[in-house]
């Protein structure tokens, strides 16, 4: 007897990572029975870049918050009696899947978001913690490319290479304006981008692979990203970068109880302005950022990201290095998150896991994930062996 098509659910889909993934989803559309795209606002219908026609979906207007989110799956699951939720907002995770889990719907989502002030110190609890309690679908929680594409991509290394003594991840997204706003941008959530840069504290991993929270912010802890940029990308200067808490370093530092870290790098001109806003003592927000899309504002430069396993006699870095110019309707470190999602996705749904439960990315399949990157951009890898 064939497998049956699931039905499809984005919610949070008017958004920048949402309305990418949504670009590259018209060639798999075939693999699911109805599409209901759902946000609190309705900006992905106006979005020429998204064939709309051949993803024949539907879409709901709907602006859900903790107290109503319950109701909102109800009324989901009274339409559709099984469906794949993939959760693509910024809102906390947990109320969420609670309420999707009430109802036997299968979850995935792009980010593991904790409530308000919480840092991912507990992180690893936080996942056991769902992983114990919701069991009544098949859940895959924080996938994307921070973590996703990151995660599989050490388990290749894993493979190759063994266990490193060290992992390092890096980025340095280029991306500079062509029209200069002279204000702090960025090319991601300006939520995110703030609270991990500012809001939050910096954090590493030690060499059991524990979280280690420092006393300082993401912005003024900065380390020099020539080391690990230089391999893998030739600059006439390499920038400073922050040491950011980031949940696939922490997953995977602890998977592998070796010590790890995050570098996270953007144009220096943006470096220096929200170093600024924050030395003035004031709190900073979001209307304080510019959030650049390369679509209104066309941007110079790339999104280059790697992660490094760091070994006695040698160093291996798997990287990807999108150049903004390349990408059409919206910019490389979205669209990079929604190959991410995508490949997750779709593997989910090829090669769907048996059981009901919650699981990590990295439970899924890294060899069909990788494969599914790699049809939309180009992995590569540099080896450094170390003299003698």
């Amino acid at each position: 007897m064939p497998k049956s098509k699931p039905n499809l659910i984005i919610l949070g889909a008017s958004g920048g990572v949402a309305r990418a993934m949504l670009q590259l989803l018209t060639k798999h559309r075939k693999k699911f029975s109805s599409l209901l795209l759902s946000d609190r606002q309705n900006s992905v219908l106006h979005d020429k870049h998204i064939d709309h026609k051949s993803l024949n979906y539907k879409f709901m207007l709907f602006e859900f918050n903790d107290q109503n989110v319950d109701d909102f799956i109800q009324q989901l699951h009274k339409k559709y009696k099984s469906a794949i939720v993939l959760d693509m907002t910024d809102c906390p995770t947990l109320p969420i899947l609670s309420a999707v889990d009430s109802v036997g719907f299968n979850y995935m989502n792009c980010s593991l978001n904790l409530p308000d002030g919480r840092t991912l110190i507990n992180f690893v609890e936080d996942m056991s913690s769902f992983a114990d309690r919701f069991n009544n679908g098949i859940h895959v929680l924080s996938n994307g490319m921070n973590p996703g594409i990151i995660n599989h991509l050490v388990m290749r290394g894993v493979v190759e290479h063994g266990l490193p003594n060290e992992i390092i991840e890096i980025e340095y997204e280029s991306g500079n304006p062509k029209i200069d706003s002279h204000k702090p941008f960025t090319t991601w959530s300006k939520v995110q981008f703030l609270t991990e840069s500012v809001r939050w504290n910096s954090g590493h991993c030690n060499s059991q692979g524990v979280y280690i929270e420092t006393e300082k912010n993401a912005i003024n802890t900065l380390v020099s990203t020539k080391k690990y940029l230089e391999p893998i990308k030739k600059l006439k200067k390499y920038p400073m970068g922050m040491v950011v808490a980031h949940d696939e370093i922490i997953a995977m530092c602890r998977i592998l109880e070796v010590p790890g870290k995050f570098i996270y790098a953007i144009h220096p001109k943006s470096l220096s302005r929200l170093r600024k806003l924050v030395g003035s003592g004031r709190e900073v927000d979001e209307k304080d950022i510019v959030f650049e899309n390369n679509s209104l504002v066309p941007l110079d430069g790339s999104d280059c990201i790697g992660i490094w396993l760091m070994y006695d006699s040698k160093s291996i870095c798997y990287f990807v290095d999108v150049k903004h110019s390349k990408i059409k309707g919206t910019n490389a470190t979205l669209m990079m998150v929604a190959i991410g999602v995508l490949a997750g996705l779709i593997d989910y749904v090829d090669h769907s896991l048996r059981h009901k439960g919650t699981y990590s990315v990295g439970d899924l399949s890294s060899e069909n994930f990788l494969k599914i990157v790699s049809e939309y951009m180009e992995i590569k890898k540099k080896e450094i062996v170390k003299r003698k």
